[in-house]
């Protein structure tokens, strides 16, 4: 079997449109073609290395779970490796791009937080952003974005209160009114978890550049929990900069909106890499495999159904 890994190497070939020489004219009796078309031969175009944008922390979790896979392969995706949603929409990512005959080296970016990340996209500096986005952000950046077809539905984003082992098997909340006195981090530039926390009560949110930042907050005592996409794990434990947290068990968040890739316009080839981004995306959905694989991950966890969802004050 060959092996996919992040440094693996492809050929990237791109088959040009060919057709018939105008020289074509009927001849004999039956008006068949005196000669055959001639054709041009296919030129490759090269697309270089697909950049694609993860945490150094998620790069090594990517780099890992990909490192004895196929990703033209039936995948498990039942694995600690994909704790987080951004591991999880890299390898979604890669495969639907190898699905839809986008075989390259994948240069992955490192970046130090979402905000760079979709700065980074519009610019051009990377082909692909490694995260799903909003439909509202992709929808603002029509002229720098293209758009895929939906990945997350509307309605369907769950994100569980994450905090130390210990708070959270001793934490006790009886109503979402109580949840107000607590301290929470997260991020403004995550604006829709941002503004869904202000709007459920949080009277008390901190600011903090990155994920491994809030981890460390809460870890370090500074804040008591951070609102994070749960994991596949059978405690449902996300380790972040080896900082391992754990969700407040019995209640969730749910956050309003879409997610969606996201591939620059600006990069001279986004336009041939979206095309083949939309094709294996088609296929994966056709296959059910985006749903296998948020559910299988954790994302989507049945774990949490019956859990009481956190609501506005």
């Amino acid at each position: 079997m060959q092996h996919v890994s992040l440094l693996a190497n492809f050929a990237v070939v791109v088959l040009l449109a060919t057709g018939c020489t105008r020289e074509q004219k009927p001849s004999g009796s039956d008006g068949t073609a005196a000669s055959a078309a001639s054709t041009r031969e296919p030129k490759p175009v090269d697309l270089g290395k697909v950049r694609l944008s993860l945490s150094a922390t998620d790069t090594e979790k990517y780099k890992h779970f990909l490192s004895d896979k196929k990703l033209t392969d039936t995948i498990s995706y039942q694995s600690p490796d994909l704790d987080t949603a951004q591991v999880v929409d890299a390898v979604l990512i890669s495969k639907a791009l190898t699905l839809g005959g986008i075989d390259t080296d994948f240069e992955m970016v490192t970046i130090p937080n979402s905000e760079r990340e979709r700065a980074m996209v519009v610019s051009g500096e990377l082909t692909v952003s490694g995260t799903s986005q909003w439909d509202w952000w992709a929808d603002a950046n029509t002229e720098t974005v293209y758009k895929s077809d939906v990945v997350v539905p509307n309605g369907t984003f769950e994100k569980g209160l994450y905090t130390s082992k210990e708070r959270a098997a001793a934490l006790t909340v009886e109503s979402s009114k109580d949840w107000a006195k607590f301290t929470c981090v997260s991020n403004r530039n995550w604006r829709v978890d941002w503004k869904t926390l202000s709007r459920l009560g949080f009277k008390n949110l901190q600011m903090a550049p990155n994920t491994e930042s809030m981890f460390k907050m809460v870890d370090g005592g500074h804040a008591d929990f951070t609102v994070q996409s749960f994991s596949g794990k059978p405690d449902l434990s996300i380790t972040v900069g080896g900082i391992t947290l754990y969700p407040v068990k019995g209640w969730k968040v749910a956050l309003d909106g879409s997610r969606h890739f996201v591939v620059s316009k600006k990069n001279p080839h986004g336009a041939v890499v979206f095309a083949g981004l939309q094709k294996g995306l088609a296929s994966m959905h056709q296959s059910g495999e985006v749903a296998r694989a948020l559910t299988e991950s954790g994302f989507f966890n049945v774990n949490v159904k019956t859990w009481r969802t956190i609501q506005p004050q």
